[in-house]
Formats: structure tokens, sequence, C-alpha cells
């Protein structure tokens, strides 16, 4: 069966793509057909702003939750449905922080954007249909639905100056696991890989990682990634090994320190896990990864959950560091400290 699926995607992305395209506003439309589709059988589609103001670019992976049983993948379960339509759209170009075009402050203001939509329960990297009791049917397709779109990407973008590769929730997952591939095709630009909520706090080896076939696809140029075992992996190691593997690209992440989604689903991940546990393995995930020198991140009081969406994303202020400075130097690849609330409750 892997054959196969590996055979139907090598087909896929070596014919052109036949996309239809609309346009809304500033926002362009994408349907590309061929073996995309979204978790219960709907179509799937991308969105593109294309401004060309500049030879910037920035690549976004939507967040939505995530399923792996019956009850989780289940109608009003743990992910959002099939949210690739023209409303997502609209709703997603009225979104505040880095989505508010209008603000003077927003540094992605001039840059194309890629809006890769989420609606695979399966963090943009499975490739994988499964049958749960009661006759319900999940295609855990984001990783060809997201392979799929950048493929697009690369035969419309020749040569971005500057590149951001960022997602939120489960789109910061997205956006790590597709990185390495965006970043060899780009291997000029300066570079940023920007994970919003999407720390890892995971159990090691969890099994539902195999569920949706995301050790598939892992970058066979990257030998630590490529032949990493299953029952050892957690999420963190693709900040680790990418890290590594492109000395020159920034890698960072925010999260708050109590984030209450993040907790939920790790709690859901396995009976028995604690809030405590959740902090304690984000501090220690985040910890080991600032001792790279092209690792940062940024940790913020309280329970919100993402932050490139929001208003605090030129508001929020933690130890006397604004986000948005800190965010602006990452994208000019200038130095920055790695931000600890102190009374983070």
């Amino acid at each position: 069966m892997r054959k196969i699926l590996m055979i139907l995607v090598f087909a896929l992305f070596t014919l052109p793509l036949t996309a239809q395209e609309d346009t809304n506003d500033e926002w362009t439309i994408i349907q590309p057909g061929g073996e995309t589709i979204c978790a219960r059988g709907t179509p799937y589609q991308f969105f593109v702003r294309d401004i060309g103001e500049t030879n910037n670019l920035m690549i976004y992976f939507q967040g939505g939750g995530a399923c792996w049983n019956a009850f989780s993948c289940r109608e009003g379960g743990t992910f959002d449905d099939d949210v690739s339509d023209e409303a997502e759209l609209i709703r997603y170009a009225r979104f505040d922080g880095i989505f508010d075009f209008s603000n003077e402050q927003n540094p992605i203001a001039d840059y194309d954007l890629v809006f890769i939509p989420y609606c695979t329960a399966d963090i943009h990297s499975g490739m994988n249909q499964v049958e749960f009791p009661g006759e319900l049917t999940i295609n855990y397709n984001g990783y060809v639905n997201a392979a799929t779109a950048l493929q697009w990407v690369y035969e419309h973008y020749d040569e971005p100056e500057r590149l951001l590769i960022a997602g939120s929730s489960a789109g910061a997952y997205g956006a790590i696991y597709h990185a390495p591939y965006i970043l060899q095709q780009y291997p000029n630009a300066q570079s940023v890989v920007f994970g919003d909520a999407g720390v890892g706090v995971t159990p090691v080896g969890w099994d539902v990682l195999e569920l949706w076939n995301i050790f598939e696809n892992m970058p066979p140029f990257i030998p630590e990634l490529a032949q990493v075992d299953p029952d050892e992996f957690t999420p963190s190691m693709l900040y680790q090994f990418n890290a590594q593997y492109f000395p020159d690209v920034r890698f960072a992440q925010f999260t708050n320190a109590v984030d209450e989604v993040q907790i939920m689903f790790f709690r859901f991940s396995a009976s028995g896990n604690t809030v405590e546990d959740w902090i304690n393995g984000m501090y220690a995930i985040l910890d080991e990864l600032d001792q790279a020198d092209n690792f940062n991140s940024y940790v913020a009081p309280g329970t919100e959950h993402t932050i490139l969406g929001s208003p605090e994303f030129y508001t929020l202020e933690v130890e006397g560091v604004a986000f948005i400075d800190w965010f602006q130097r990452l994208l000019d690849h200038e130095p920055v400290e790695n931000i600890r609330c102190v009374q983070c409750e």
C-alpha cells in the first residue's frame, strides 16, 4: 500500500498542476484537484495573496486540532472539519495580528502570502486512510495536500529574497515538518521558520504519529530524520535536526506558559498526563533547543493559545521585550534573546 501511495504522490508532483483559480479581493483561491482531499472527503483548496510589492514570501500553515480515534474524529470532535473553503478565507482575511495588512507595524504586510489550510486532522503530515468503528472514514492526507500547494509555490516563486515559513497550533508542526523541503528549494533566501504554539510535548514514540503515517515522508537528505526510530521520536526532533542541517536559517518558537489548548491535547494523548507534566516538558524542550545558535524561543505568561493571528502580536511585552520587536529582529536575522516570563500564571 505504501508503494502505491508513493507512486501516486510521485506522479502528482511530476505532472503540471491543473489548478482552477478564483479571485477574492487580494486573495486567489487555488483548487489543485489531483490527489488532494480533506479528512471527510470534501475538496481541498488553498489561498494566495500575491501583491508583488517585494520579493518576500510567507508560507503559512493553518491550525485546527487533530484526531486519532472514533471519539476524537467524530462530528464535532477535536479538529476543525473541512475548513478549506471561501468562508474560511474571508474569516482569515479579516483576522488580526500578522493578517492585519493595514497595520503599519505589520512586518509582513508587503510579503506575498501562501495560506495552506488545514482539514486533515494530522498536523499537515499524514498520508493514510483509516476506517474507524461506526463507518467513519478519515483521510489523513495532510502531507499530499501541503506538498501539492508547495509544488504550486515552487512553480510560481523563483527566488524569494526573504522567506518566512510559519504556522499556528497544528500548523506549527506542519511548518517545521515541511520546512526542510521548502528550504532546500530556496537555499539563497534569508529564511525564518517560526512555530506558533506547537512546542511538541507528546509521549515519546506516540503511536498516533504512525497511524497518520508521518514517517513515510521524512526528508531523505537529513539522515537523523530519514532514519529515525518511531519508538524514540518526539516532534521536537524536527526542530533539532532541521536547525543542525540548515545552520544559516533562523528557527524559533512562541508559546504561552500555560497554553490551555496544548495542555488539553497533551492530556488527551495519554492517561495520567498532568498540567505540570506539560509545563515541565515544554521548558525542557525549549531549554534544549535554545542551545542551538540558530534557535530562539519566547515564552509569555497566561493560558492563551497562539499569537500570530492575535491583537497581542502588536501589544505583548514580556520582561521588557516587545514581541513585535523580537519578531522583527528574527526576520532581519539580528540577535535576539530567549524570553521567559517570570510570573507566568
